[in-house]
């Protein structure tokens, strides 16, 4: 069984809860009303990073250790250890 289907439910809790951020976050854009509310926007915008980059490194963290440290094959560790490389390219800051 894969790590993702072990931790499926957890996952989707997570990706839910960053769903309803967003959710919030938009009713929050459609509805502002002044300028005064951008700090609390600003601040809903940095929750959000910090919750998709949780979930970004509980991924990074299962790869690593499932694909990379007990691969079954020198190639399949090195298909995952590339698979790494190229997500952690993608990232900007």
């Amino acid at each position: 069984m894969s790590h993702i289907a072990k931790e499926r439910k957890k996952l989707l809790a997570r990706v839910n809860r960053i769903a309803g951020q967003v959710n919030a976050l938009k009713r929050d854009v459609e509805t502002a009303e002044s300028d005064s509310e951008c700090h609390r926007i600003m601040q809903q915008i940095a929750s959000i990073r910090g919750a998709m980059n949780g979930l970004l490194l509980a991924f990074l963290d299962e790869h690593t250790r499932e694909h990379i440290a007990h691969g079954k094959t020198v190639e399949e560790r090195e298909r995952a250890a590339e698979e790494l490389i190229e997500a952690l390219r993608s990232f900007r800051a």
